[in-house]
Parts: structure tokens; C-alpha cells; sequence
């Protein structure tokens, strides 16, 4: 019996360094901890939350691309999860003028037995991680401050596959 809607709720920080919040500059590609979803995180669904907030160092243009990444063992062979339909989980967002949230249900978790090349149903590899990408035109110095967090349930153990034609983020 839950006596608060917060019980029973799993929330996991994805660090790109030693803290959660991460200063991202520059053009390179800034990869979080990797979230092992069969030990660590054993949840059905996940909802993915990303905060980025408003670039700083009065760039003319300022985004930051995020990318769900999926792994079998977490440390190669990282690849871009893609939902059902075969589409890859991610987008970019301008964060010149304003603050973004940005969430993605993630579904399938712990589903694939195998890599996606094989196994593109829509299912999730056992290791998550995100990947954030930013983007700048001119400025002093810019930069974005960005958070990534993973949010779901405990599973009940019964590995579903999504069976649907639509996306399932």
C-alpha cells in the first residue's frame, strides 16, 4: 500500500563528472555515467529529464543536442537507442534566450538480449547513458550548466516488449 505518491519511486542523477551538474562548452560531445538498468535501476519504464538552462558568455546562437545511448556490457559499443519505430531517441534545443526541461519516456528497458543492430524492436539494452551536445556562435567564453536524471518504478520482473506502431517516447 503506498501511503504518498512518492513511494516506491527510484530516481538516479547521470553525472558527466564528478558532480551532476555539468558546465558543457565548447562543441564536443560531453557523455554521462552509464546506468546499469539490470542492477542499478531496475525499473519497466524510465522517464528521462534533462534541465539545461540559459547559455551564458552572450552567444548569437546557443543549443545543446541530448541523445539516449544504449550499451550491452557499458563500456563499448555505445550506440544510439532508437524507439520502435526505428527513429533515435534525442533532439536538439536552442537555449539562447531560455531555460529548457526536457523529458522523454523510455520504454522497453532491459527488453534487447542483444545489440540493436539485430534487435531494433524497441527494446533497451542493459546500460543507459545520455549524451549531450552543445552548439555556439560567437560569445565570451559561452557555456550551458545542464542536469540529466533518470526517473521510473520498480519493475515487476515481467520483460514486456512494446508492441505498438507509434513511437514509444
Amino acid at each position: 500500500m503506498r501511503f504518498n505518491p512518492y513511494d516506491n519511486v527510484m530516481h538516479k542523477s547521470i553525472a558527466a563528472s564528478s558532480v551532476a551538474i555539468q558546465s558543457l562548452t565548447g562543441s564536443s560531445e560531453v557523455d554521462s555515467d552509464s546506468v546499469d538498468t539490470a542492477q542499478v535501476f531496475i525499473a519497466d519504464s524510465i522517464m528521462l529529464h534533462i534541465r539545461a538552462e540559459i547559455a551564458s558568455g552572450t552567444p548569437s546562437t546557443a543549443t545543446i543536442t541530448w541523445a539516449l545511448q544504449e550499451s550491452v556490457d557499458g563500456s563499448t559499443d555505445w550506440e544510439a537507442a532508437v524507439d520502435n519505430t526505428g527513429t533515435t531517441i534525442g533532439a536538439t534545443v536552442n537555449v539562447k534566450t531560455l531555460a529548457t526541461d526536457i523529458y522523454a519516456r523510455v520504454e522497453g528497458v532491459n527488453a534487447a538480449v542483444t545489440d540493436t543492430d539485430v534487435n531494433p524492436s524497441g527494446g533497451r539494452l542493459r546500460y543507459l547513458r545520455v549524451a549531450l551536445t552543445p552548439a555556439f556562435t560567437g560569445g565570451s567564453s559561452p557555456a550551458i550548466l545542464a542536469y540529466a536524471e533518470f526517473i521510473g518504478v520498480p519493475a515487476n520482473g515481467q520483460l514486456m516488449p512494446v508492441r505498438t506502431t507509434t513511437s514509444n517516447t
